[in-house]
This record gives C-alpha cells, structure tokens and sequence, in this order.
C-alpha cells in the first residue's frame, strides 16, 4: 500500500487547530469529475473500464455479469470495511473526518450566534439569519470545543467508512439537506407558477419584482461604495475573499435588467452605462449572448429575474443568510460558474449536483452504446462518487431550475495561482492591522460530499421536497446493492457541495480532481495527463483516489 500523504496549507487558515485533530493539514475534495480529454479509460475501483472515444478504437471492454460470488464479495466489502485501509479508502475517511470536524464546528458557532441575539434581547426563530462578529479567541474556543467533542464523546475516528458514511450522513447533512429543500420550496410558492408560455409578469408581479430588484440594487451600491470606501475588514470577512468583484457583477446584472424592463426610476441613474453592446458575440454579465440568440432574449431575461429575485427572498426565510446564483464566471473564457450571495460559515452545505444517477452495477453492464455517450464529456459534468455511482450532469439546467440550490454542476475547478508581489511597506500594514492577505485565498473554497435521500429525511409532513431533489435515476440500484448499514431506506443518491471556509459573496470553486488521462500516462507524458486549463491543487489526492485499485 503506497504511503498517504495528505497537504493542503489552505485549509488550515480558517480554523488553525483543524490540523491538530487530523495530525496533519486537511485536504479537500470528495467526488470527483472524470476526464475524458483525448482517449481515456476510466478505472477508479478496478472493477470496470469506461471505452474510449477514440475514432480508432480497436475493442471495448465487454460487459460483465455481475453473479452470486461478486454479489457475496461486495456484501462482505460493506459489511466488514476491507477497503477503509487502501489508500482510496483512507482518502475519503479523511474527507469525511474534515467535514465531521468542520460541520461540528459551524453547529458550535451558530449555536453562539443565537447566545449573542438572545444576550442583546433578540431572537433569531422566524427572522433572516444576521451573522454577528466574532472574535478570533471565541473562534479558537470553539475549534478546540469541536476538537474535544470528537476525542472524548465520539468514536467517530475508529469508524469504518460505510458506518461513517451513514453517521455523516443522518448527524451532519440531513438537517441542512431538509434546510435547503424547504427554502426551496417555500421560495417558489411565494414566487408562485412561472409563465413558461408567453414569458411575460403579471402586473402584480411587475411591481414587486421590480421594487424587490430596485432595492437590492440600492443596498448592493452601498456596499460597493463602503469597500471603497474603507479599509478595515470585519473578522469574518477577513476570512473570506474579495467581495467587490461579485458586487460588480450583481450590480450590472440588475442594471442589465432594470434597462430591458425599463424599470428604472426617473430619479435614479444607473452606474454603469456602457452594459449595452452591439457585438454579435457580445456574453453579458449572465453569461448569455443577447444578440447571438436574439429569439429567446425575452424567455431568458424573464427567467433571469426570476432567478435574481428568488435568490434574494431565500437570504430572507428564517435562519437563511445566503443563496447562490450563477453569473459569467471570474475566470476568462470559462463560460458560467456559481457565486455565493451572503455569507455560510466552514462546514455548510451550498449547493445540489443535478442530474442522472448511475449506479455502480448498471455502469458495469453497460451497453457498447451507452458507453460511447458516456465517455462525450467535454465540459467535465460527469461526477464519481466515493461508491463509485455516477452522477451524469451533462443536459441538466442552470437558468431554468425548479430547486434553486441545483447549481453545482457549474462550479468551476480554481485556476492556478497568482502570485503577487508585495512591497515590505504592504506586509508590515497587514501584519500590523492582524488581518488576513485576501490573497490567500485561492484555490477551492468547497468540496464534494455524497448525498443520500432517504425515506425518512422525506417522511409524510416532508413529501412535498421529493419533487425539489434534482436527481432522478437512469437504472434503479439492484436490491442485492442495499448497505446492510443504512438504517434508512434511500429512495434517491446524489452529491452536494460544502465549505470548506468561511464563504461570503463570491464565486465558488471546487477541485475536480479529474482522472488521469490512462493513455498518456501509460506513454508516460506527464504534461498531457490532464486539459491545459487544469491546475492540480493536490496531487496526492489524486493519486489516492484513482491510482490504486480496491
């Protein structure tokens, strides 16, 4: 078994004792999106090979009949853990013992967070989650209070991965899951049924939509106008990135439509007053071309308003302090990504990856056909799970979306690091204020986590979220697959998104972590294994998770 070595310097800048619970500083990432970029196989537990989608292809992988003895094998793989010692195996316990220790510690500090408002005679039950300032020593108290409660009152490092997975699964994700799913729905009925017909509002909601947009465009020019404005940052703000490239997009998004509408009023004058270009290929803050589609400007913009104001009544509902939306990504030439709008502490669920769901047994029967689809992924929208069910996003929407957390499948790998160069006189200021360098923060501020819907999580009072999860399967999971573990019957499997840091107004990114191309590294061409864009942000984990059968 090839030695482990987990390093991730980043994640250790929110809460610095996250490395003394793990020995060892935390890495990132859980599932991960395949790379099909040239010819590519795809072997992530050896038990099955994706084809390739070389036009000069000599032979596919014939399929392979999953019979009694395979059947036994897996069950006593479940029950008994023999893969939690392989490297893949200690990979993904060391992912699910980060977001244990990072869930922990975010449940501390809301909980802190509602001593504060009921200190100062406020209650926090049916209003908006307002995050209160925290002080770095109250920061630390509750790290090491997280750390302890995992030592002393947990055997949750001694667990095996199926039976940690299940604990994740019922302690940690299930309250956010049921969280985001009622936001979800409560959002859509008090925007009501859309017009998908004539794409046109009411007038009732022309005024709404419209006073709803001309305050948010209000409130986001004053905070552009106040990082200008000022220096200093708040301790939880030090901990996130630089929000005024995310105020900007907001800003000329709701000027964009506000100027279609023509909502504007006569006393207000937009900032930007060069949003309007002629140019055929001309991508608006939206990541649309408004004269390239000209036809379906009018559905677009339409749903674009919906989107923006959905968005906004989701930081509203109670307990609720951010949303996500997707905007032109910061990234040049990368099409559309995904942006927080508030703020969510380390350890928070964002957001659902839509789409088909493949599990593990019909992959490896699949038909020469369906592996000749599978295998067209250009836009990497195709994601493995730990359990090696895949979640195919390729045709899943992100303008028109029922669940407004289904966002996922558009968040972007991090590009390679800037490196700045800073003068002493920058360093000794920052060092003095005892701030944090925003530059720091590049790289993945989120990470895959496996999703699993169960019966129970969507009980008779909760049976109207079912229609909000945004996946559904392309072959239901063979019985003889269940987890003798699961206390819980799983009606739908998916993945989701966390934080792995504080997050507040800016674009999320998450680390692919794609498998090697197989041909390229077998040629033994180093530079070729992944896609000129892809920066490997840990190559150890990397290796874990696809360089060793299990």
């Amino acid at each position: 078994m090839q030695r482990l070595i987990i390093r991730h310097e980043r994640c250790t800048t929110l809460l610095p004792s996250y490395a003394a619970y793990t020995s060892s500083p935390i890495n990132i990432g859980v599932s991960q999106h395949i790379n099909h970029n040239k010819v590519h196989h795809i072997q992530p537990s050896g038990h099955y090979t994706f084809y390739t989608s070389s036009s000069n292809t000599q032979s596919s992988t014939p399929k392979k009949k999953v019979g009694f003895i395979a059947k036994m094998q897996r069950m006593v793989r479940t029950l008994f853990g023999i893969n939690d010692d392989t490297p893949r195996g200690i990979q993904e316990k060391k992912d699910y013992l980060w977001i244990v220790l990072a869930a922990t510690h975010r449940r501390l500090r809301i909980e802190n967070q509602h001593k504060l408002l009921a200190d100062s005679g406020n209650k926090q039950n049916d209003v908006p989650m307002v995050w209160q300032q925290e002080t770095k020593e109250r920061l630390q108290e509750l790290t090491d209070e997280a750390v302890s409660y995992l030592d002393d009152k947990t055997d949750i490092s001694e667990m095996r991965l199926n039976k940690l997975r299940g604990e994740i699964q019922q302690s940690i994700l299930q309250p956010q899951i049921i969280q985001l799913l009622n936001v979800a729905y409560d959002v859509e009925e008090e925007m009501g049924d859309e017009d998908d017909e004539e794409y046109m509002f009411s007038t009732e909601e022309k005024e709404q939509y419209k006073n709803i947009l001309l305050s948010e465009y209000e409130k986001v020019c004053q905070l552009l106008a106040e990082c200008k404005g000022s220096s200093d940052n708040t301790v939880a703000a030090s901990y996130t990135s630089d929000p005024v490239p995310f105020y900007k997009i907001k800003q000329e998004a709701i000027e964009t439509l506000l100027n279609y509408y023509d909502w504007w009023p006569k006393d207000m004058v937009p900032q930007n007053s060069n949003i309007n270009n002629d140019d055929e290929e001309y991508e608006d803050v939206f990541g649309f071309t408004p004269n390239k589609d000209s036809e379906i400007v009018s559905a677009m913009r339409y749903y674009h308003v919906r989107n923006l104001v959905r968005s906004i009544l989701a930081r509203h509902q109670p307990n609720s302090d951010h949303s996500i939306l997707p905007f032109k990504s910061t990234i040049p030439s990368s099409g559309r990504g995904v942006f927080i709008d508030g703020f969510a502490p380390a350890g928070t669920l964002l957001a659902f990856i839509p789409g088909k769901v493949w599990p593990k047994e019909h992959l490896q029967s699949a038909s020469l056909q369906t592996q000749m689809q599978l295998a067209q992924d250009p836009r990497h929208q195709l994601s493995m799970r730990y359990d090696d069910v895949l979640i195919d996003s390729r045709h899943s929407p992100y303008t028109v979306v029922k669940n407004l957390w289904s966002l996922g499948h558009i968040v972007n790998h991090p590009p390679a690091p800037v490196i700045y160069e800073r003068s002493q006189v920058e360093s000794d200021k920052d060092e003095a204020s005892d701030t944090m360098n925003r530059d720091l923060h590049q790289g993945p501020n989120c990470m895959t986590v496996l999703i699993n819907y169960t019966d129970k999580m969507l009980s008779e009072e909760r049976e109207h979220m079912q229609e909000y999860i945004p996946n559904e399967y392309e072959a239901r999971p063979k019985p003889w697959t269940k987890n003798a573990s699961e206390p819980d019957e799983i009606i739908m499997q998916g993945v989701g998104l966390v934080s792995l840091r504080d997050v507040k107004d800016e674009e999320l990114f998450y680390d692919y972590r794609l498998s090697p191309d197989e041909k390229a590294k077998k040629k033994g061409s180093d530079g070729n294994l992944y896609p000129s864009w892809y920066h490997v942000w840990d190559q150890d984990a990397i290796d874990n998770r696809w360089g060793t059968d299990d």
